[in-house]
């Protein structure tokens, strides 16, 4: 009801499109957030192996591939095999000193090293079938490995600690004892489905909810329901055969939808998603089934994003990954383990670092790869696939993600595969095999040193300075591949023809001799291998675990593992943390003073009833936030169930251990705060059981909540169900409807009340709070009063008072009114921990048997009046390719080459030189200015691309973000000039910013957001037939013609790249920036988008490009570099050159050449990185070394000239405008895409409905045919009441929508000048207003004439009316909360607020004259309910004449010889208030307390005539709503307001850190010094 749900979830909800960009792009090596919520620049703390090893020079670098950086300037310093070598060796002595101490007294049984590294010819002398693919290590390994195998008399207790499983057992001859080969024979894999769909539409989902929907829901709970027709399947991977030994790594090359990653899955055993997989595959001799059933931790799939918990650390992420690995007599070797993990790959300077993800502030990018890595290793899995893992990273931190794939490999024996995209020459070298994929077959599988002949051999040419993995890719592609003369006709053009080519070349038949070799091996061996693997893994599980079972460690110590991560996440998420408990003492201090002092008379006995009722309630609420929990860590959760970490069941179990002090902590504070403050009876046992009662039922609540989690697909469905629950059991409490009435009348659903938790719980606290408890009639409720009236002869009007008495027991008005008896009240206690223990057993059920991870469908997604694509021709769509499948569709491949510049439409008209010189920027941080730009010059000039250069962090999409003038904090300086001449306003209009993450509204198709673009975006004089015309242009040039109707959510990488480029050129910008145009994309796609970017030079165009992992091909399409180090400092501005002449020039003039086969990308990276020295041995400062060059001052002069002259043409004559389009064209055009945005994504929509018709069904039937008695009366009220219900599950879907919307207007649509706030305001209102009308007409028709209320049109046309200001009002109430709020945590403390004061504050739970006068004066008359609830009262209440039940009336004897009324007449004309039952009676009087409806409104403070008066004030909040949506987008959004919030919560959060700095100190004061955590 008034149910909290923090930003995170939020977020999950809104992001149904790509996630915002980082427009400031803060260096994460610069900004470190710590757990304890400190903020840090730079001055992390440097591993030993980073401050012991020196920085290689690029000289020294070339001798060796395996050293590398993460990007960051010596932070962690450069992972290497050597010092990895180091560090595990550290471990090992470590270990075996523990060891030691541990084993006294044992049986010496000969030394061992704990791993060697390997060399060639050490591992050919182990076994000759091995590969010789790591002979290409430095010399200086080999004579370290014989180091390490030294006889050492503290190696000595190592090999019976290794043997006994401690981290990894190894045999006698040093060789990991868990290594097994894969043997793939004939493996093809099936997907189901065609690559295309049409859109769900509004009408779709409300016809379907009984039909297709309901049926597919159902028969994924009852799998006998399923269809098992034999549809269309399409062939994923076409009959593969070979093998991958332990210890190889093998490379998977081909284009996105080639195969790839379903390749990776078949092999880790992941087949649930595909229609079929035939075909064997082995592991060490172990069948796929074997292996799934008793060893699927042991063979792993890594998808390409990190997935872990943000909120835990880096050392409890690895410490948990132990836990559930380790044997608990081994627990103490854990936090050594972890040492030489975070040091072998230089990450020991993150241990305690959040890992956050793009919305919690972490490590960086390259450092939570890092931790992936460790995590895989610290799982001692065997066979490892990683997919597309460095995406996102520039080259020289995938060269490092690589080299530590190597290094993990090496040490433990791993088998690793590994798909890469834009894999550079030092990537390469490091493979041992390749497997070439196009269309699902195999092109070339064997040694990745033999590749490369292979494909020239077969007539195709490799240029100079491609990369082999590049070459190997772009033989796929029909528009990049060369032939070489001569081979025109005979080379393989079809991916057929490249798989007959392999099966009938020598390769394939050392491939198969490969095999068979390897399989001769085993056999000779006895399946050795496979042995010494399954008595490894078993000697490692503990000994409670059956040999049968998959998972290392007894279920009990899993849960117990996942219960100390819980409390990990619930210490590392402290913001919310301390949120939730705000809200808690903040609510509980107001809702104590709405029922403050509550009198011990009569007149407290209704309120008492109130306050009992929200106290078991509220706190349950506030729980609602589990559902974001329960649904966001669903993809971790199934990552480590495939790791064989613990079972799902085991995390469901673990929440509730970790609710026990969590929610005793909540209820002991808000109990007490509610208890004392509203006078409950100062009784001790009367305390602990409310406080016990309070408990069960949050905890119950909880489980219910995670209960529609474990059985709801997505958040959208948990929360829909979840929350109209939660409103039922509130309706079937027995706090609304009585019991007595619920069971006896309202036959419809009054069953519910046996099957609701709270109703048990309800009746347990009252029972105990009335036990033992008389309560004094209060005057008020003496019947009758006056003069000659004799306290014998008075009764009091209250229920369950007997005649003639002027006080009443709790038990009598207890079991009068509710038939509530307090011998019930363990039965009670007993019911509601039955239901808990319910819920908990189908949510651990629902996680065992459910999973609603998905595996991606990759089907391209059309609008409905699209004609249907025929897709027959297509390739194959890599089913695990979410939405990414349109890549694989043959005619919109990748940009043809064979278009010339010419087909490019002239767009850029204009030939202005944009300049910029000394631009600085610099942020606030911790209390300073921190400098992220500095100095930096350069121009743009029309036909001429920049490409902006540097490691992560140097401050590339800084510079983009500053130049296009997007930054929004921060100080910038410097001149920034077009032509000589300040930036207009209409800048940002006319030129185009292409974002990295592709941001779009992703229900509209590629046709309607480029028309979006080009109707707002071009000068308003161009006719709209022109602007189409350029429209068709530009879907011509981009070749999306046929995918012109599809939406844009269902596009993969590439095409929603070009889309966005599309958008762009749309406005006809003269200036275009691109931020990453190439992250996320294969080799192939990133030259293709390049290649389209150079025809946009030709056609006159400037561009501006910032690009991370640039290959040769890719370079040399640039003219000019800037190349930017840390901090944002120059250190090169020039041309390109041929093959990087240029650049060469510069460099090897200060004594650093670029090797001959070298990409001069790379090597400015690197260099800039790795510095350098002269000749003399001084080291290089590059960042000096410009500034003091003679290319610097030329560049300046050049900038010189351009300014002075250009800045002599004459200015432009025609007028600009910040926006092309005036607003009514704006707002017209952004409001019909809006409704298609709702019409397409119909979840928003239907759950509106969705929630009218349930809420309309359940009010209506449960008060259906109401009456004329008080109860009758009560219930007319309640049932107006009960619309309180509905805005908590309204407004938490309002919430994240209009958040999506907004957050894509200022991320994209208004730094482009596309439309301006009032266009959004307006679009985004007037959208709502057809839906709300909608729901009211559905809710009022289900609910009003069921119930019985007046019928006549009057009435009922008010109270419509009414009702559809009402839905319109709870829309527009959370757009401008969500307008004013500045951000989701603020959100987040204020709904709870909001939803309390406006259902408690309208004279209904707490009657207007029992209100304290702190309230009763300003918040009932402030709160919008007061007029909605008394408006429908004033409107159907005059006209009922009331007909008092026996057992409402108030009884009482008059003194004898007088009747009822001769005794009593006087009182009833006075109070002019009810009658009498019969007033000739003689004894046993009865009154009525009501004689009409009117007399029964004045107890609530209504009366008639405030009909009309109160509808002009609820309509007036309404448009208050509406006024409030524009004020606050204005001011807060546009202007930047904070209305001092910024200051208070500031203030908040200075105040919580020094109390918790100062219980840090308190704490440390009696320790002598620091210990590690583990």
């Amino acid at each position: 009801m008034f149910g909290q749900q923090p930003g995170e979830l939020y977020r999950l909800r809104s992001q149904s499109t790509a996630p915002l960009a980082d427009l400031h792009n803060v260096p994460r090596p610069v900004l470190q957030l710590h757990p304890d919520g400190s903020l840090t620049t730079g001055e992390e703390p440097i591993s030993t192996a980073a401050t012991t090893t020196a920085v290689p020079s690029p000289e020294d670098s070339s001798a060796s591939g395996l050293d590398g950086t993460w990007g960051e300037r010596d932070v962690g310093g450069p992972v290497s095999h050597r010092m990895a070598m180091d560090d595990y060796e550290s471990m090992r002595r470590e270990l075996s000193q523990l060891s030691q101490i541990q084993s006294k007294g044992s049986t010496k049984t000969g030394g061992m090293a704990l791993f060697r590294s390997q060399t060639s010819q050490s591992r050919k002398s182990k076994r000759s079938h091995t590969s010789t693919s790591l002979a290409r290590r430095p010399s200086s390994e080999s004579t370290q490995a014989k180091d390490l195998e030294a006889g050492k008399e503290d190696e000595f207790e190592l090999g019976r600690f290794i043997k006994d499983g401690h981290f990894e057992r190894r045999t006698e001859e040093g060789q990991s004892a868990k290594k097994v080969g894969v043997i793939f024979k004939n493996l093809t894999v099936k997907g189901t489905g065609t690559t295309t769909n049409f859109a769900k539409t509004l009408p779709d989902a409300i016809l379907g909810t009984f039909g297709p929907d309901l049926y597919r829901i159902v028969s994924g709970f009852v799998p006998l329901l399923q269809r098992h027709n034999a549809g269309a399947t399409r062939t994923l991977i076409n009959g593969f055969t070979g093998v991958v030994r332990d210890g190889e790594m093998m490379l998977v090359l081909g284009r996105p939808g080639s195969g790839c990653t379903s390749f990776l899955k078949a092999l880790a055993n992941k087949r649930s998603e595909y229609a079929s997989v035939t075909g064997e595959v082995t592991y060490g001799g172990i069948s796929a089934a074997e292996q799934h059933k008793r060893y699927r931790g042991e063979v792993n799939y890594n998808p390409e994003d990190d997935q872990h918990f943000p909120s835990l650390n880096v050392w409890q992420t690895l410490k948990f990954s132990l836990m559930n690995k380790t044997k608990k007599r081994h627990h103490s070797e854990m936090g050594i383990i972890i040492e030489a993990l975070l040091k072998m790959f230089g990450i020991s300077h993150t241990k305690k670092t959040l890992v956050g993800n793009e919305y919690v502030r972490g490590i960086s990018g390259g450092e939570r790869k890092r931790v992936s890595i460790a995590e895989t290793l610290a799982t001692k899995s065997t066979v490892v696939c990683w997919d597309n893992s460095t995406r996102g990273l520039d080259a020289s931190t995938a060269l490092d993600y690589a080299n530590s794939l190597r290094i993990m490999t090496d040490v433990s024996d791993r088998t690793t595969l590994v798909t890469l995209y834009q894999a550079g020459e030092g990537i390469y070298e490091l493979m041992d095999k390749v497997l070439v994929i196009d269309e699902g077959r195999m092109m070339y599988q064997g040694p990745a040193s033999e590749a490369k002949q292979y494909f020239i051999d077969l007539g195709f040419h490799c240029p100079h300075r491609q990369t082999t993995a590049d070459f190997l890719t772009s033989v796929t592609d029909p528009n990049q591949r060369l032939l070489r003369d001569g081979y025109e006709l005979s080379a393989p053009k079809t991916a057929a023809e490249f798989e007959h080519a392999f099966r009938q070349s020598e390769a394939y038949r050392k491939l198969l001799a490969d095999v068979t070799d390897y399989e001769g091996y085993l056999h000779q061996t006895g399946h050795g291998d496979a042995k010494q693997f399954k008595q490894s893994v078993q000697d490692q599980k503990s000994k409670t675990v059956s040999k049968k079972s998959s998972f290392t460690v007894s279920f009990w110590r899993q849960i117990l593992a996942c219960t100390a991560r819980e409390f990990w996440l619930v210490w590392g998420d402290k913001p919310t943390l301390y949120t939730k408990f705000f809200i808690i003492v903040s609510n509980g201090l107001i809702v104590g003073s709405l029922f403050y002092n509550q009198p011990n008379s009569t007149e407290g006995a209704f309120t008492r009833g109130g306050t009992l009722f929200f106290s078991i309630l509220f706190l349950g609420w506030l729980q609602l936030t589990e559902l974001m929990k329960a649904v966001s860590g669903r993809v971790v959760i199934a990552r480590h169930k495939d790791y064989a970490f613990y079972r799902p069941s085991a995390v469901s179990l673990a929440r509730v251990l970790a609710d026990f002090p969590l929610i005793l902590a909540q209820v002991i504070i808000f109990g007490t705060i509610m208890y004392f403050m509203t006078n409950l009876d100062v009784d001790v046992s009367k305390f602990f059981i409310y406080e016990l009662f309070v408990y069960i039922t949050t905890i119950c609540i909880t489980a219910l909540y995670r209960f529609f989690a474990a059985l709801s697909p997505t958040i959208d469905d948990a929360v829909r169900f979840s929350g109209t629950a939660l409103n039922l059991l509130i309706i079937y409490t027995g706090y609304v409807i009585v019991k007595p009435q619920l069971l006896g009348e309202k036959i419809w659903f009054g069953w519910l009340y046996y099957v609701n938790p709270i109703s048990y719980a309800f009746e347990g606290v009252l029972t105990s709070e009335f036990a033992g408890r008389v309560m004094e009639c209060a005057p008020s409720q003496l019947i009758p009063q006056g003069p000659g009236i004799e306290p014998p002869y008075q009764g009091c009007a209250v229920s369950g008072a007997q005649r003639g008495a002027t006080s009443v027991t709790g038990e009598e008005y207890l079991g009068t009114t509710y038939e509530y008896t307090r011998s019930n009240l363990w039965r009670n206690f007993g019911v509601v921990i039955a239901f808990t223990v319910l819920y908990i057993l189908v949510t651990v059920i629902g996680a065992e048997l459910f999973q609603f991870v998905g595996g991606g469908g990759g089907a391209t997604t059309f609008k409905k009046s699209a004609k249907k694509h025929d897709t027959s021709g297509s390739k194959i769509a890599d089913a695990e390719k979410g939405g990414e499948s349109g890549d694989s569709i043959a005619s919109n491949g990748q940009l043809s080459n064979e278009k010339g510049e010419q087909s490019v439409p002239q767009i850029a008209q204009s030939d202005e030189i944009f300049t910029w010189t000394n631009v600085e920027y610099s942020v606030p941080c911790e209390g300073s200015q921190l400098k992220l730009l500095n100095k930096v010059h350069g121009y743009a000039k029309p036909g001429v691309m920049v490409a902006l250069m540097g490691a992560s962090g140097a401050g590339k999409t800084t510079l983009l973000n500053t130049l296009s003038q997007r930054q929004t904090v921060g100080v910038v300086s410097g001149d920034m000039l077009v032509d000589g001449k300040p930036l207009g306003k209409e800048f940002q209009r006319i030129t185009g910013f292409v974002e990295q993450q592709d941001i779009h509204d992703g229900t509209a198709t590629i046709r309607e957001a480029i028309e979006f673009s080009a109707i707002l975006r071009q000068e308003r004089h161009i006719p709209t037939a022109d602007k189409m015309a350029y429209v068709e242009e530009i879907i011509e040039l981009l070749e999306l013609g046929e995918l012109q109707d599809a939406l844009i959510s269902s596009l993969g990488v590439e095409q929603r790249k070009r889309v966005t480029i599309g958008v762009e050129l749309a406005a006809k910008p003269s200036l275009l920036f691109l931020d990453e145009p190439t992250s996320g994309l294969d080799s192939q796609s990133a030259y293709s988008v390049i290649r389209f970017l150079r025809k946009l030079a030709h056609a006159g165009h400037g561009l501006i490009c910032t690009i991370h992992q640039p290959s040769s091909l890719l370079i040399q399409q640039f003219d000019m570099i800037l190349a930017l180090n840390p901090e944002g400092n120059t250190f090169y501005f020039g041309l390109v050159g041929d093959n990087g002449a240029a650049v060469n020039g510069y460099f090897s003039r200060r004594g650093v050449v670029c090797p001959p086969e070298k990409n001069v990308a790379e090597f400015i990276l690197e260099t800039a990185i790795k510095g350098g020295k002269r000749p003399d041995g001084k080291r290089l400062d590059w960042n000096k070394e410009w500034r003091e060059s003679q290319e610097n001052k030329d560049l300046l002069a050049e900038i010189h000239r351009i300014e002075s002259e250009r800045a002599k043409l004459p200015a432009k004559e025609t007028t600009q405008y910040e926006y092309a389009s005036p607003v009514w064209l704006q707002t017209t055009t952004l409001t019909t895409r809006m409704f298609t945005q709702h019409w397409r994504d119909p979840s928003y929509y239907y759950g509106k409905l969705f929630v009218a018709v349930i809420m309309g069904i359940f009010n209506g039937f449960t008060f259906y045919a109401l009456g004329n008695t008080v109860l009758d009366l009560q219930n007319r009220m309640f049932t107006a009441f009960l619309v309180c219900l509905i805005p908590p599950t309204v407004v938490n879907a309002v919430v994240p929508k209009f958040y999506q919307n907004l957050a894509l207007w200022m991320a994209r649509e208004n730094p482009s000048r596309i439309y301006n706030w009032f266009a959004f305001c307006t679009a985004t209102v007037v959208t709502e207003i057809p839906i709300s009308i909608v729901s009211a007409l559905v809710y009022w028709l289900l609910w009003y004439y069921p119930t019985g209320l007046p019928r006549d049109s009057s009435t009922a046309g008010y109270t419509f009316f009414m009702t559809m200001l009402f839905f319109l009002f709870q829309a527009s109430w959370g757009q401008w909360i969500c307008a004013f709020a500045p951000s989701f945590t603020v959100i987040s403390n204020v709904l709870p607020f909001f939803f309390v004061m406006f259902s408690l504050f309208n004279g209904v739970v707490r009657p207007y004259s029992q209100l304290d006068v702190f309230w009763k004066y300003w918040m009932y008359y402030l709160n919008p309910s007061t007029y909605w609830i008394g408006g429908l009262m004033a409107a159907t209440l005059p006209t009922i004449q009331v007909q008092c039940a026996p057992q409402e009336a108030a009884y009482f004897d008059p003194p004898p010889g007088q009747t009822c009324s001769q005794y009593a007449g006087d009182f009833v004309t006075q109070a002019a208030r009810g009658y009498l039952l019969d007033p000739d009676a003689t004894t046993a009087c009865g009154y009525c307390p009501y004689r009409t409806g009117v007399e029964y409104m004045a107890t609530l403070n209504v009366v008639p005539s405030d009909k009309w008066k109160y509808l002009a004030i609820f309509l007036a909040f309404c448009i208050s709503n509406w006024a409030l949506v524009y004020f606050f987008i204005f001011t807060v959004r546009v202007k930047g307001w904070s209305f001092g919030f910024g200051y208070l919560f500031g203030g908040l959060g200075k105040g919580v850190e020094a109390i918790k700095r100062g219980v840090q100190k308190m704490l440390a004061g009696g320790k002598k010094g620091g210990g590690n955590e583990n």
